[in-house]
């Protein structure tokens, strides 16, 4: 079965200044990333700030390019897909309501936008259908002529994805869509997503920092480490048997409300990796309690087994 959306050896570099009389640098966002999404499945794609997450959500959107490597959408390159095709596919919700809505236009504006770009029917039809669209989102219809600075930040990430999935797109890239949100309005906007999901059969690529959040909603998670994806498997199987040593640290961070325990330790250091400088063989290695001589010799490459995939030379060994 042809996967809805898949990576094939995706990199992403920039060229960094470091100061002014020195030689800019390379800066690898995105390193080698293979990913698989089958359709109506959600993917949460987890790891620490700077691991290349939101260049990922980036370039699955067609809004940066990568530098090697292929996104494919029901197996065609999205570079080969028109524009305005790729838009009527592929629709983004962004971390920050505030900043993601424009503060001159109405939310019935806002929401009939890619409508209007498209060129679906009439301005009276666009604006029924902008509306319809916001009551399915919990919106009433007595919101549709304020602007964004009359509405709460839930109520304005609700205009947000009304407005993605207006003209009925296949899939949604949901980038930290709800870090800026209270935590009760997360778990509203949470529930919300997973009843559009199953409404209009979408497919999710959900980023995100918050594990509590991504077991939620997530049927797959990749964890990435300096632009690599170091593990990739269902979630359930994730967050019951970790196997990466980062995955472990990751999830040994979450915070409990148990009273005594404290904050817990990682075992990660206070130091965070470099990404201009990364380290040989496995990136993860200098931070790693469990690496061994050749980790920071040869880098792990995914290892596929009957329970997800790894990159760590804790299994390599084991083949």
């Amino acid at each position: 079965m042809t996967a809805l959306i898949e990576t094939r050896d995706l990199q992403r570099t920039f060229s960094v200044s470091v100061g002014m009389f020195k030689p800019r640098q390379t800066l690898h966002a995105v390193n080698g990333v293979d990913l698989s999404v089958q359709r109506k499945d959600v993917l949460g794609i987890v790891g620490e700030s700077g691991c290349g997450k939101s260049t990922l959500a980036r370039m699955l959107l067609g809004l940066t390019p990568p530098s090697r490597g292929s996104v494919l959408i029901d197996g065609q390159d999205i570079s080969k897909i028109d524009r305005r095709d790729l838009a009527r596919r592929v629709q983004p919700i962004f971390q920050d309501p505030y900043s993601s809505l424009n503060p001159r236009r109405t939310i019935a504006s806002i929401v009939s936008f890619p409508l209007d770009v498209l060129g679906v029917g009439t301005r009276s039809e666009r604006r029924k259908k902008a509306i319809e669209m916001l009551e399915r989102v919990g919106l009433p219809a007595r919101y549709a002529d304020n602007t964004p600075g009359q509405l709460s930040g839930g109520q304005r990430q609700r205009v947000a994805i009304a407005r993605a999935l207006v003209i009925n797109p296949e899939i949604v890239i949901c980038d930290e869509p709800t870090s800026a949100l209270d935590v009760s309005v997360q778990a509203q906007i949470l529930n919300l997503l997973l009843d559009l999901r199953k409404e209009f059969n979408l497919t999710y690529v959900f980023i995100s920092h918050n594990l509590a959040v991504v077991e939620h909603i997530a049927t797959q998670v990749a964890v990435m480490y300096l632009g690599r994806v170091v593990e990739q498997t269902q979630t359930a199987e994730l967050f019951k048997h970790p196997r990466h040593p980062y995955t472990q640290a990751l999830l040994a961070s979450v915070l409990t409300p148990e009273p005594g325990l404290g904050i817990p330790d990682m075992g990660l250091g206070l130091s965070f990796p470099d990404p201009l400088h990364p380290p040989t063989g496995c990136s993860f290695h200098p931070r790693c309690q469990q690496r061994r001589p050749e980790c920071s010799v040869d880098h792990p490459h995914l290892l596929r087994d009957a329970h997800g995939e790894v990159a760590c030379h804790l299994y390599t060994a084991k083949t």
